[in-house]
């Protein structure tokens, strides 16, 4: 496993070897203009997703809400296909349809 180390303004662990932190931005050291690229070139790929981080093991973890109710299919969205289809709907009784993804169309 590579080193790591506790990045000073956020506490998530980073790379010994990192410029900036990938989960607040933090600068660690200074590594020139090739280090500022990459990072707003990394800035610009994660801009659609939510980043959460493992602080346990300093692993990012993304996810995509497909259809932008702000619920997330790994997490509790039953159809991320639909935005009238996550935990947080209103479900209509006996429609055929689960719409706040209890598993049940009857509540």
């Amino acid at each position: 496993m590579p080193p790591l180390i506790a990045c000073a303004a956020c506490g998530q662990h980073v790379l010994t070897s990192a410029c900036a932190c990938a989960h607040c931005g933090a600068k660690l050291k200074d590594c020139g203009l090739r280090a500022s690229a990459a990072a707003a070139i990394m800035g610009l790929t994660l801009g659609g997703c939510v980043i959460q981080g493992e602080p346990e093991y300093g692993v990012v973890v993304s996810y995509d809400d497909e259809d932008g109710d702000g619920y997330y299919a790994q997490t509790d969205d039953c159809d991320d296909t639909d935005a009238a289809i996550n935990p947080g709907a209103i479900d209509t009784v006996d429609d055929g349809v689960d719409s706040n993804c209890d598993g049940d169309d009857n509540t």
